[in-house]
């Protein structure tokens, strides 16, 4: 178990965000009194990611100098979204390995989004997870995307047709929502800015939005955004770039460069 820290007036929330070249840390003070404190850590090629993850909480500052109540995990593993009228917990990890047969085997969790009345079904590498759950009892797993639909949901605009593309990691996160229900969600390889372009448009023109009126929102951080907004440009009338700090207004946390938007959004959902 962690070690409890000397300030015991402040009580912190911790978010470990599992990716695919390792995990990082983020701890945050919930009374906002201190900055957010961030680690980051590889895992090597020659190790297991539970045995990583084992020596980086041994060694953290974060994990053990602080003392929290509960923990958030946001992994970025392959997902499933299920309406609630068609889903059952019991059912959810036999219909995750119909659909991702060949997926390495894992635990699987799932997500209740209240909004779009939809389960996002995921799993979490059966090894991490348990040295996760040794080490704290009170602990919560997210997909990296739960709340994030959850968060642009509840700003969509009556009456606007809009996609929004998602750049994280080496994948675009893709998805829109019409008449309150989320019409469409899938991600794609964000190898090269001509793949996102064609990707984008291909799926603009099956959702048949409409050119002149229809926007096309990019969210998150890479470095071939602006190429991509540019080249989109060309085809759309509306394509705008957004920041952390246009969607997180009133959290100081989206005006630090390191914390990733799926982190923001998770934060601005528990804390």
């Amino acid at each position: 178990m962690q070690a409890t820290g000397n300030n015991q007036q402040q009580s912190y929330s911790l978010s470990i965000r599992l990716h695919a070249d390792g995990f990082s840390f983020y701890s945050y003070g919930t009374a906002a009194t201190e900055p957010i404190a961030i680690e980051h850590y590889a895992c090597q090629s020659d190790e297991s990611a539970a045995t990583a993850l084992e020596k980086a909480l041994a060694q953290s500052g974060i994990v053990n100098q602080r003392h929290y109540l509960i923990t958030y995990v946001l992994t970025e593993s392959p997902s499933m979204l299920v309406p609630l009228e068609c889903f059952r917990k019991e059912e959810a990890n036999a219909l995750y390995r119909l659909t991702y047969a060949q997926e390495k085997a894992g635990k699987t969790y799932y997500n209740i989004l209240p909004h779009l009345e939809t389960a996002h079904v995921f799993t979490v590498d059966a090894e991490t997870e348990k040295v996760l759950c040794r080490q704290f009892p009170n602990i919560r797993f997210y997909h990296s995307y739960t709340m994030l639909l959850e968060k642009m949901w509840i700003l969509e605009t009556a009456g606007k047709e809009r996609l929004y593309a998602y750049f994280q990691g080496q994948e675009v996160f893709m998805f829109c929502y019409r008449r309150q229900q989320l019409e469409f969600a899938n991600t794609f390889p964000a190898d090269h800015t001509e793949n996102i372009v064609y990707f984008i448009l291909s799926i603009w023109k099956d959702l048949n939005i409409d050119r002149q009126n229809g926007e096309c929102i990019l969210l998150g951080s890479s470095e071939l955004k602006n190429a991509v907004a540019q080249q989109l440009r060309r085809y759309l009338r509306i394509v705008r770039e957004t920041t952390a700090t246009d969607i997180f207004r009133r959290s100081p946390l989206a005006r630090h460069p390191q914390v990733p938007f799926d982190v923001l959004a998770l934060l601005a959902n528990v804390i």
